[in-house]
């Protein structure tokens, strides 16, 4: 059982703080939760209260979640002052340098702290060398308060060795290993101790966080609204360069999930300058993960912000991360707020379920959920933070297998799932599958990710052909017989004479007025949207967008990103394939890189191929197509083989579902014959192939 004497226990029995809290808990006694009132921490477990945050029904919820909040208005500066408490490997220190006493027995060494001051509302860790491997079971480390001259019980500092960057990403080559942050509250002074199996690793360091007070507050709504469709605010920034790249505020969503508003970074008071701005990446999205803070239950919402401060500050300043290790955090009244840096709608590397960062995001609760039971506000947050988040990917809320990295788990999970930890707690992980129901609940379909290519508004999508005689545009509509043949329609005029441009893209609704419409590359690198307005009419043209002459494979894709626009894809010379968001009228919003360089002849944007709920593309080289899966902001995820022989035809367009089977075909034009072909598509691959009919040989451009 865990004791508060220390002397020698055996490894078995000097188990890691949560086993602590599970054995306590079965004696009806309890760990530590601060309340800042008293400036003291309580005894106290039980279920929170509605003044907590249980609070039942939507309305409700977002009415607490998302009203203003008392925030900071600047950075603040948060302190971080370390104390040694071994010496680095082979280095002798002078006299005093360490702050701590060792003790050496059959069974270890036994470390204890200096007393050391706290200031401001503390909070404390320990770390150690850099690529000291210590095995969660190997080490116990607590830590108490004294507060007007009264010192507290020991209280246990939660340890897990996979926790942090993944091992062969740059970010790690200067982590240091060790302990969740510990919320202290306002108190004189602490100290630490520590239980060792043989030698206590080299380089420690005991860490006191002052979050810093904020000099200057106001009352702020969410800044980041995940549901404001936002394009740019002017006329004059609806023209952007085509090479232009870096992290876009993009304020969008998926159509398929509540949309939930985010406290920003900012209004966390995050100075922006302790973090490694080199060290921001992006992956993919594949599963989302819940953790837990371990801090304290009982904080105020005022205090909130400073809480978060802390972990940032011991994060990067102490175990030497790039930036705070969650994506997200959210507080016991169901507010969530900004993680780490690089856009919420962005796959953005995190640091927080070693080996899986790559193709995952993770949500961490503030409090302890070990030792108190999350509060029903929290819940609906993860629900509909998890439901928007994975489906901007393209991942439904409940599915139950989904590839992480290197193996299978649920699309939504408690970090223990990954690993030997009992993070999230336990309350918070029986809640698992309310979370999980809620955000199956929110997401309810996929629609607006289908790839849309009818002109003139009927129920069977189109073609845009231009006569190579003279460069006029008409639409060619498919149609669907009640047997089910499927042929070509007669041409619609469109009135346009587009002779000597380069591209001519079906660009789904761009707009979001109902209507599709024509994106058009001209001779100069010039982007030209040509709104439609029915009936295979449309308006004159207006630029868009500049300096496309140099991209190569450019494509209109559909909507990619999940906010509900249409996107385009494209890859400059000699560089890497890029997204360009699509921004209605306005244009672009900045793009990014989607993928490296691709070799090939064309990209073809056909929807939703694969089974999941984000856009694909398929890639021609030659004879051979490839498909290329998406995983919405996170661009294209790999290769896979399609057993299609192009060799026979020069142009390829996808077009959405022809044959009301619920999956986007491929329409293809013989070489030699300038017929029309349609190959249906299925989840496993291409149906039998059907001749349309009418030739386009007059044709020298078709999409």
């Amino acid at each position: 059982m865990f004791s508060p004497s220390f002397s020698g226990p055996s490894t078995a029995n000097r188990s890691r703080f949560v086993t602590a809290c599970q054995q306590l808990l079965a004696l009806a006694v309890v760990v530590a939760v601060l309340t800042p009132a008293a400036r003291t921490i309580t005894m106290d477990v039980r279920p929170p209260s509605d003044a907590e945050g249980v609070l039942p029904g939507h309305g409700v919820f977002l009415r607490s979640a998302e009203r203003p909040a008392t925030v900071p208005t600047a950075p603040v500066d948060a302190e971080v002052d370390e104390y040694s408490l071994t010496a680095p490997a082979g280095a002798r220190l002078a006299a005093g340098a360490l702050r701590a006493t060792t003790r050496r027995t059959a069974t270890g060494e036994h470390i204890t702290s200096d007393a050391v001051p706290v200031e401001g509302y503390g909070a404390v860790g320990v770390t150690w060398a850099h690529g000291s491997r210590v095995p969660d079971d190997a080490i116990g480390l607590e830590v108490r308060y004294r507060d007007a001259g009264t010192w507290s019980g020991w209280i246990g500092l939660e340890y897990h060795d996979d926790h942090g960057p993944d091992p062969d990403s740059a970010e790690a080559a200067n982590a240091r290993p060790g302990t969740d942050p510990l919320l202290v509250g306002e108190v004189d002074e602490v100290q630490v101790r520590v239980e060792a199996d043989r030698t206590a690793p080299a380089d420690m360091k005991l860490a006191v966080i002052d979050p810093g007070a904020s000099k200057q507050t106001a009352r702020q709504a969410p800044e980041i609204d995940t549901g404001d469709l936002m394009a740019p605010d002017t006329a004059d920034t609806a023209v952007v360069e085509a090479p232009a790249s870096g992290d876009a505020q993009m304020r969008a969503v998926t159509t398929v999930a509540p949309r939930p508003k985010i406290f920003s970074r900012a209004q966390w008071g995050a100075d922006e300058r302790m973090r490694d701005k080199p060290s921001l990446h992006y992956h993919e999205i594949h599963a989302g993960f819940v953790h837990h803070t371990v801090n304290a239950n009982d904080y105020t919402r005022a205090q909130v912000p400073g809480i978060i401060r802390g972990i940032y500050a011991y994060h990067t300043r102490s175990l030497g991360w790039s930036d705070v290790g969650y994506n997200f955090l959210v507080d016991r009244f169901g507010r969530i707020w900004e993680g780490r840096y690089g856009g919420v709608h962005r796959p953005v590397v995190g640091a927080h379920t070693l080996g899986y960062n790559d193709d995952a995001f993770a949500m961490s609760a503030i409090g302890n959920f070990e030792t108190a039971r999350p509060s029903d506000a929290m819940i609906e947050a993860y629900g509909r933070l998890f439901a928007w988040k994975l489906g901007l990917h393209g991942v439904g809320a409940g599915w139950k297998k989904t590839f992480v990295t290197s193996r299978y788990f649920q699309a939504i999970n408690g970090h223990r799932d990954a690993g030997s930890t009992a993070c999230p707690g336990q309350y918070l992980y029986n809640r698992l599958s309310d979370i999980r129901a809620k955000a199956k609940e929110y997401q309810t379909d996929w629609r607006g990710r289908e790839l849309e290519s009818n002109l003139i508004g009927s129920a069977h999508p189109d073609l845009v052909a231009r006569r190579a005689s003279n460069g006029t545009v008409v639409i060619l509509p498919l149609r669907r017989a009640n047997d089910g043949r499927v042929s070509v329609g007669e041409p619609v005029e469109t009135g346009l004479d587009l002779d000597g441009v380069r591209n001519i893209f079906k660009a789904g609704d761009w707009d979001r007025d109902g209507v599709g419409d024509l994106v058009v590359r001209a001779g100069d690198g010039s982007l030209d949207l040509y709104r439609g307005l029915g009936k295979g009419k449309f308006d004159t043209a207006r630029q868009i967008a500049t300096g496309f002459g140099r991209v190569q494979l450019l494509s209109a894709v559909g909507d990619m990103t999940g906010d509900g626009y249409p996107d385009l894809m494209g890859q400059p010379k000699g560089g890497s394939m890029r997204l360009y968001p699509g921004a209605g009228t306005e244009g672009l919003r900045e793009s990014y890189p989607a993928y490296g360089n691709i070799k090939a002849n064309r990209i073809v944007g056909v929807g939703r191929w694969d089974f999941d709920g984000a856009a694909d593309v398929f890639s021609r080289t030659g004879d051979r197509i490839t498909l290329r899966p998406g995983n919405g902001p996170g661009g294209l995820v790999g290769t896979k083989p399609v057993t299609l022989d192009v060799a026979g035809y020069d142009w390829l367009v996808g077009v959405s579902d022809v044959g009301l089977t619920g999956h986007a075909d491929l329409v293809a034009r013989g070489k030699e014959s300038g017929d029309l072909y349609l190959f249906p598509g299925t989840r496993k691959g291409f149906g039998e192939r059907v001749t349309l009919g009418k030739s386009a040989g007059a044709f020298n451009y078709i999409g």
